[in-house]
C-alpha cells in the first residue's frame, strides 16, 4: 500500500495492474508504444512514461522488471540496470526476474519447449524456445547467474536475496522456472 512502484518493461500491464489493486501508486515504462497503450488502458495513461528521460530520478520504492533482461543484448542489460539504479530511491528495492538460467538445457518445462544448444552454462548465448501458451517462438539470451551478479555489482546494486519459483516435477525432472533478484542501491 502507498508504495511508489515502477514496472520497467511493463508489457501489457498485467503485473502492475495487480499492484494497483493492492494499493500501490503505480507507474510504467516500456519501449513499445503498443504495450504502453495496453498498460495505460489498465492503470490510466497518466501513469505511463513514454521516455526514460521523463521518469523522475531517486523516486521509486519498488521497481519490477520482469522478463526483460533475457530478451535484450548485453549492452542493453547494462543500460537497463543503470536506469533502474538511478530511479530507485535510497531505500528502494528492485525485483528483476526472468527464466532461471540453471535450466537452460532442459528440453521442456510446463511453459516452454527449448531448442538445445552445444553451449555450456558459463557461456552467454542466444537460443529459441516455443511458448506453450500461445504456441509462438521467442529468442532468449542465456547468461549465467554469476554474470548478472557481476553486472549488478559493477553498476552499484547489491543482491539482497535470490528467489526461485517453487519446484515442480515435469517428465521426471525437477524444475524451478524463474529466478528473481531482489536488489538495493549500494
Amino acid at each position: 500500500r502507498n508504495k511508489k512502484l515502477l514496472d520497467y518493461g511493463c508489457g501489457p500491464g498485467i503485473l502492475v495492474s495487480t499492484f494497483a489493486r493492492l494499493g500501490a501508486n503505480v507507474k510504467v515504462f516500456d519501449i513499445s508504444e503498443k504495450m504502453r497503450n495496453l498498460a495505460g488502458e489498465k492503470i490510466g495513461n497518466e501513469n505511463v512514461y513514454d521516455k526514460i528521460e521523463n521518469i523522475p530520478q531517486d523516486e521509486f520504492d519498488i521497481i519490477i522488471c520482469n522478463l526483460v533482461l533475457c530478451i535484450v543484448d548485453e549492452k542493453e542489460v547494462k543500460n537497463i540496470i543503470k536506469n533502474i539504479k538511478s530511479l530507485l530511491n535510497k531505500n528502494g528495492r528492485a525485483l528483476i526476474g526472468f527464466c532461471n538460467p540453471k535450466i537452460f538445457d532442459e528440453r521442456e518445462s510446463q511453459l516452454n519447449i527449448r531448442e538445445q544448444t552445444e553451449y555450456k552454462y558459463e557461456e552467454n548465448h542466444s537460443y529459441s524456445k516455443i511458448k506453450k501458451e500461445g504456441n509462438y517462438v521467442i529468442i532468449e539470451n542465456h547468461r549465467p547467474i554469476e554474470w548478472y551478479e557481476k553486472i549488478y555489482k559493477e553498476v552499484g546494486l547489491n543482491v539482497i536475496k535470490i528467489y526461485f519459483t517453487p519446484e515442480y516435477e515435469f517428465k521426471g525432472r525437477k524444475i524451478k522456472d524463474f529466478i528473481i533478484f531482489e536488489l538495493s542501491r549500494t
